[in-house]
Order: structure tokens, then sequence, then C-alpha cells
């Protein structure tokens, strides 16, 4: 058929493409993160939580670590697992990783294992890196490398740290060699692997420091999960620019807890999704005014509330165009909701479906080109070719990328989004291949056909709907079908809601007809509703349906089933925080995700008044212990000998030693951290805490010469030796000279300053100070923000006396009282040997595996009663 031309030649090649600024790419990344350490060694790079590190100690270590992965045979175009939470470390391990010339693959510990298996297997990664916290979740298909490893941490601390070049590179690191692979959703059940290189990194971080005008002093949030491309913007955001990056810890998803870390720590810039902002409020976080908004569509409400007095603007981009390929103009009031115009190097172009360009205001599919475009898509040719197509606009040989976005342009030549032209859709800013769900729904025996829908919630969020046919002669159990998905893939990708199917309805042509599948009511588990019984329980059942976006819901109902997710439960918990007075977790929330028990939960703990934040506290004459350390001073007096708390770290150190640099390298520790010069006497009120000075504090670090076959015998009897904390710091050194060039140090901390997740900072300042010391510097950390006894008379101050009937503690402790009355002394458990007289305290570690049969009954099991897989092996054992 003849089509008609309604523009002009003219016309037509105005429209095509419109072209951003010019840009450009001279570094790869470990260049780019080695001017800003040259150009700002004594700034802070990154922190998290009290734990932090300059330029000087990113740079140092991270080129340590490289050099140790250099051993493992990793560089240009090798691949190495980063299978680390979002942390201080899973952000110094990818510099490592970096330097070596390999890209980095996030791996999120918490996916599935069967996700996690099938991404490790393709991608073909030489070697990952983690830690013991995630190692046990982590599949055996390459050989991790923990960083709290004691072994490994030593070697990494005796590495050299002159810069890693290609030099020691297998081989020369260009700008075409892939700088990270991060597995998007597919459609055909197969998670899709995106490799971007180093090509368009450095441009992207220009692009940055020029539109956010970052740099020393500024402070850039990292909220985004590493396996998401909007975490590398974060990265750039900090490090091309000398800027401080912030990390969120894993467990807070946004609402009051989120607030709260960007208030404490004086965030000024970052990215964050719709959901996220919308759980909020300005006012609360003053500091933060540069905001990236994205990863989904979003409201003018949002632009209003945000825009005033804060630089605003919309950002889009897929992963295949390396993190955003367009950003808006600061926003104001009532300014248009557009993504605004291509970055410096990227091209932009809308076809419609005979691949002609449109005219101003007329829809059609978003074409990208330029310098942000991945290689493609890794080890599938076929579908890098039918996304990566030829671009007739470009120079021979190069390409554009098909976003499946419909968009159209302004007259002002910004792009406007519209929609999808297939199956996708965002949900709390993750893209997801809808056909990733059928798949995996129609691995379940009992099912024929699915087909999973994004619906707007009341609430105004998407939300996952699967549709299923049954096999014939079967039934479907909505909860086990989730069950199911949960097993084979993320959190966000498991449907809300499933609806059974008796017949698909069928278009004319016999396709399935969508728009003719029902629409699900969420908020009707099962056809039941029973009221609220108690005016608390009233009260909770409002506030979670009036952040659900409906009438009603039944105390029985799960929140999680009926259309909640962790960014409405941060909304949920704030609002009846504010309502009741109370400070609630979000944690409460996904423990008792249903009415009845949220209620009862409220009712057995007592009203919780919001906290202060805990900041330095002013030390009166006296500091009390925290009840913790009241529990370890108690047991510690009781038999002063014992040594069943004492926590021990060994790090061994091979290759030339200052002794006395350690020594004074351990003072520096002891000066650092108050709660390991500290002593809690006896008073006429019981027992308190006093801070020794560090130089009143005769801490030696006496050195023993024995050799390998005796030293574990000698460190035994060290480590065995107790403490009394009523006279003695609860801290004790000793240096371990096994050979020539080979030493143990081995610390010795009590519990009543410690804990398990000590020995990893504990052992990290040391090393930071030990090099400084053999540099002759003192170490150049900044103080930590608060230490414990701050805590501790913080957490006094809230709790109150437990002598006080109306206090918090008495509350707990009657509560505690009820819910332990008529326990027996002992627990009487079936043993195949008497028990001792005396308890010895001794342990063991039993290894076994299950197979993979089981695991799934366990976690239908975690899910059919509302707990986590952990929760459910922990009863069992």
């Amino acid at each position: 058929s003849g089509r008609v031309r309604v523009l002009s030649a003219a016309e037509h090649a105005a429209l095509a493409p419109v072209r951003g600024p010019a840009g450009g790419t001279t570094r790869t990344l470990p260049e780019l993160f080695a001017a800003t350490a040259a150009a700002h060694p004594d700034a802070i790079a990154v922190t998290a939580g009290d734990r932090q590190l300059t330029y000087r100690d990113l740079d140092e270590w991270s080129t340590r670590a490289a050099r140790v992965l250099l051993d493992h045979g990793v560089g240009p175009e090798t691949f190495v697992a980063l299978g680390i939470a979002r942390s201080l470390e899973s952000v110094a391990a990818m510099w490592a990783i970096t330097k070596t010339g390999a890209a980095f693959v996030p791996v999120d510990p918490n996916y599935p294992p069967e996700r996690i298996a099938f991404v490790l297997d393709d991608c073909g990664a030489t070697v990952g890196v983690t830690t013991t916290a995630h190692r046990d979740r982590l599949p055996e298909a390459v050989p991790w490398l923990m960083l709290d490893d004691p072994a490994l941490a030593a070697r990494i601390a005796t590495a050299a740290a002159d810069p890693v070049t290609d030099a020691v590179r297998p081989a020369t690191l260009r700008l075409d060699h892939p700088a990270y692979l991060i597995y998007t959703s597919g459609s055909t059940g197969r998670p899709k692997g995106v490799v971007t290189t180093h090509r368009s990194l450095e441009n992207f971080a220009i692009d940055q420091r020029r539109r956010f005008a970052t740099g020393p002093g500024s402070r850039v949030m990292h909220f985004s999960s590493p396996s998401f491309d909007a975490s590398i913007f974060e990265y750039l955001g900090a490090f091309g620019s000398g800027a401080t990056l912030v990390v969120v810890p894993p467990t807070v998803y946004g609402g009051d807890e989120l607030a709260r870390v960007l208030r404490e720590q004086r965030v000024t810039h970052g990215f964050i999704t719709p959901a996220a902002l919308a759980s909020l409020r300005p006012a609360d976080i003053p500091d933060f005014v540069d905001l990236a908004v994205g990863g989904e569509a979003w409201q003018p409400e949002l632009r209003d509330a945000w825009a005033p007095g804060r630089r605003l603007v919309n950002a889009y981009g897929p992963t295949e165009t390396t993190i955003m390929a367009a950003i808006s103009d600061p926003m104001s009031v009532d300014s248009p909701l557009t993504l605004g115009g291509p970055l410096p190097g990227v091209h932009a172009v809308i076809l419609d479906r005979a691949l002609r360009p449109v005219p101003v205001g007329v829809p059609g599919e978003l074409y990208l080109a330029g310098l942000g475009l991945a290689r493609g898509y890794h080890a599938r040719p076929d579908l890098t070719a039918a996304r990566f197509v030829a671009d007739p606009y470009g120079q021979p040989g190069e390409r554009m990328y098909r976003t499946g976005d419909i968009a159209r342009w302004t007259a002002a030549r910004e792009l406007e989004y519209v929609g999808r032209s297939d199956f996708q859709v965002k949900v709390r800013g993750f893209r997801i291949e809808l056909g990733e769900i059928d798949a995996a729904l129609t691995a379940h025996p009992d099912v024929s056909f699915a087909v999973t829908l994004g619906h707007t919630a009341a609430s105004g969020d998407t939300v996952l709907v699967a549709y299923v046919l049954p096999e014939p002669g079967r039934t479907v159990d909505a909860d086990t079908l989730k069950a199911h998905v949960a097993e084979l893939l993320p959190a966000h990708m498991v449907p809300a809601g499933v609806v059974a199917l008796d017949e698909l309805p069928l278009t004319p042509v016999g396709k399935l007809d969508r728009r003719a599948l029902p629409v699900p009511d969420l908020t009707a588990t099962d056809g039941s509703y029973q009221a609220p019984a108690t005016d608390l329980e009233t009260i909770v059942a409002a506030e979670l349906a009036a952040v659900l976006g409906t009438d009603r819901i039944s105390v029985t109902d799960s929140f999680f089933d009926i259309g909640g997710n962790s960014l409405i439960a941060t909304r949920a918990v704030a609002r009846l925080g504010a309502t009741l007075g109370t400070d609630i977790p979000v944690r409460a929330l996904f423990e008792n995700p249903t009415v009845r028990a949220v209620a009862a939960h409220l009712a057995d703990i007592g009203a919780a008044p919001a906290a202060g934040a805990l900041v330095p506290q002013p030390r009166p004459d006296r500091i009390p212990l925290s009840p913790a350390q009241q529990r370890m001073w108690f047991i510690n007096q009781f038999d002063t000998a014992s040594a069943a708390y004492n926590i021990p770290l060994g790090i061994r150190l091979s290759g030339h030693l200052s002794v006395a640099a350690l020594g004074a390298a351990l003072h520096d520790v002891l000066d650092r951290h108050e709660s390991l010069r500290t002593v809690y006497p006896t008073g006429p009120h019981g027992p308190s805490q006093r801070i020794l000075a560090a130089d009143d504090v005769p801490l030696n670090l006496d050195v023993v010469t024995t050799d390998e076959q005796d030293a574990l015998d000698r460190i035994r009897e060290f480590v065995a030796t107790g403490f009394d904390v009523t006279v003695d710091v609860p801290l004790r050194a000793r240096l371990f000279a096994v050979g020539r060039d080979e030493h143990i140090a081995v610390l010795v901390v009590h519990h009543i300053a410690a804990d398990g997740a000590s020995a990893e900072p504990l052992a990290r300042d040391l090393i930071t100070a030990y090099h400084a010391r053999t540099r002759g510097e003192r170490p150049a950390w900044q103080p930590l923000p608060v230490q414990y006894a701050d805590y501790a008379l913080w957490q006094n101050e809230r709790l109150g006396d437990a002598g006080d009937p109306t206090s918090r503690a008495a509350a707990q402790l009657a509560h505690w009282r009820r819910a332990l009355a008529g326990l027996p002394d002992v627990l009487t458990l079936p043993t195949d040997r008497p028990r001792p007289p005396r308890q010895s305290f001794r342990g063991d570690i039993v290894r076994f595996h299950i197979d993979a049969e089981l695991q799934a009954r366990l976690q239908r099991l975690a899910a059919g009663r509302d707990t986590t897989l952990f929760m459910a092996v922990h009863a069992a054992l």
C-alpha cells in the first residue's frame, strides 16, 4: 500500500536525531579514581555508620586487594562476582576489582540461589568476593574470597601498595574493555547480562560533576542496590568529584528510617525512585537539596512538594545506555514533567513503526545512540542483534538501542515519556520483564498457562498480578504459587496477587485479550473479613488501609499479600507511629504482617516514645552500664577466671614487620575506641563505667618467640586467661614470632566491650594505624561520632529505671516475666549423653547439606508462616 508523506524532506531531516552536547572519555575507571584520590587524599571517600575511609585509605586498600586478586588470574575481559550487600565493603571491593582491569558482576546475596547460580554460570566469573556474613547464601559455582577472613586480610595488608598498572595486569586495560556486568530481567525467563565498557563512564562523571556541582564537602547517598545500575550513578557522583559516598544500611527501605540516615549523615545529593521519595518529608531533611529522581514515572504532586528550594531533576536511562541517557533541567512548581534532553555524547531519535522520525507531539519508539551504548548482552548475540541495531544517522558500524519506550518530542525538543511498547513494567524502580515471571509460574506442575500484568493499586503503586490457568483436573493455591516464584526470582518480582482462570479470554484472532482479564481485588485474599476487636486493632487497620488505598482490611490479612511491599511498609509504620506517638521499625511489620499481629506486638512492648538521635552525651560523674553490659558484668564477677566470654582475633603477618610501629598502632586503636580502655568498678550505687586515658593503660605488645608447632598451644593459653573487668581493661595483645618474617598478632577482647561483629573493624583499624605508623605518621581517621558510653547513657535515659513501674524498662521486664512464667530452670532435651554437672562452654561446627527438595519445602513452610527461612531453620535446631 502507498504512504503519504506529510512532512517535507527538510522537516524530516530536522527531526532526527536530537544530539546532546559534545562529550568524550579518555580515562578508564581506575584512572578516574586515581586522579580523584591524588587530588583529595584526605577527604572522606566513603562512610557507613561510624566507619569511614579517606580517599588515601580507600586507594591504598583497594590497590593491595587488587594485587591479591591478580594472583587469581583476573584482568581485562574477565569477570569477578561481587557477592556483598550494600556496605562499605561492597564499595571498597568494587574498586579493588576495577583496578585489576576485570569487570565486576554484582550478585545480591538475598536473591534466590537458583538465580545467583544462573548469573555465576552465565558470566563465567573467575572468582568471587564476599564476606562470611553472606558466604552461606552463595553457591559453590566460583571460588569465593572472604574479605573478613583473617588470612586474606593479612595477605591484603602486606601486599604492595604501588599503583596497579598495565605492567602487572595480564593485558593492557582499554576503554573498550568491560567495566561491569549487571543482570536485568529477561522476557524468556533467563536474566540478561548487560556489558558496559569504560568508554562512557568518565564522560558521565564529568557531566554529573558539572550538573550537580559535587566536590569535597558534598555527601552523596548510596541507597541503590549494587545490582541496580543506579548504584553506578552514585559511585561516579561521589568518586568522580572527591565527594563522600554515604552508605545507607541495606535494611533501610525508606520512610523515617531513611530520613534519619539522611539527616544524621547530612546527605546533600542522591538518586532516588519516586516511591522512595514519596515516603519522605522535605522538611525533615533540609540538607538533601540535589535530587535525581528516576526509575519509574512520577506524579506532579511529588515535583511540587520537592522542587522549591532544591535542584530536582528527572533522570531517564535503561541499563543498556550506561545508567542515564537524558536528564531534565532543574524543575520548579508547575514545570513540565519531561525527561529532558540527551546527555553529552548521546543521540536520541523517535521513530514510528516504519522506522521514520516522527514530528513534535507524535508518539513513537525511542532509540538511543552515541557514547553511552553498552557493548551488548553477555553471551547473547541474538538478543544483542535484535536490540542494538544499525544507526542510519551515524557513521558506518555505529549502532542504536531500541528502548521499547514510547515517547514524544515537546516543542522545546525535550523527551516526554508515554509508556511501553512491550511487556515490561517498572516496580519500585526495577525494570521487570513480565515474561520471566510467567516462565517461573508455568514451571510449577499445577500451572498450564500464566500471564502477569502490572496493575495500578489504589495506593498509586504498580503491583504485579498473575493470571494462571490450572492443568486439567488440578487446582492452584495462590500462597503456594507465590512461594514457588519466591524460590526462583527476587522479591520485587513475586506477584502480589494470583488469579485462577477457568478459561482464557481471547480476541477474535485467537490472541490473549489482556484487557478482558478481571481486575483483581488485592484486599480480599480469601473472601472473609474480620473486623477489629480492640481500639488498637482499629487504629492499626485504619492506617494500613490508608496506605494501601482501600476502605478496610481484615485483621487476619497479610499486609504483603494485599498489595504491600517494603516501601509501602515504610509509609505505613510512619503513619502508625505518628498516630500512636511511638517509634515503630519497619521490621515490626515484616515480622507481624497482619493487623492483629501488629496490634498484639505493640501491646506487648508498650508504647515507645520517639527517640532522639544518638549523639554525644554530656558525661556525668557516674556513667551507668547498658543492660547488655550489666549482664556481662554480673557473669564476669561470678567467675573472673573464666574465658567463656573472651573474643580472640588472630592476624597473620607475613614479611618484614616493625614491632614498634605495631605497638604504636595498638595504642592508636586504644585511643580511638573508649570501650577498649574502660573498666567497670563497683560503687555504692552498683557498677559504673570508668574510661581511662590511653596513656594510662599499661597495654604492652609482648613478643613471644616460638615455632609453628608450639604456636597454637601458646595462643590457646594466652586466649584462655580471664579478665576481671572491675580492674582490667577488656583488651590484651601479644605478638607471636613463628619465623624470621612470620608473625601472628593475637588480640583478646572481653565481650563486655565487643562482639563477634567487632573483629573486622578492629582488625581494619589496627592495620590502618600500622600502615600510618610505618610512614612515621599518626592515622588520619576522623573521630568517631559517638562512643559506647554515649549509647549507654542514651539507652538508660530512654528505658528509664526498672524500679519505676511507669518506665519502659519495667514494662518490658513485666512482659518477659509473663512470657517466661512456668518455664523450667533447665531445658530438658533428648541427648545421647548425661548432662555434665558443670557447663564446659565447648562448641564446634557441624556442616551438613540439604537437597533442593527439602530446601524448597522449608522455604514454603517459612512463607506460609510469614517468617524467614533463617527463622524456620533456627526453630528446627
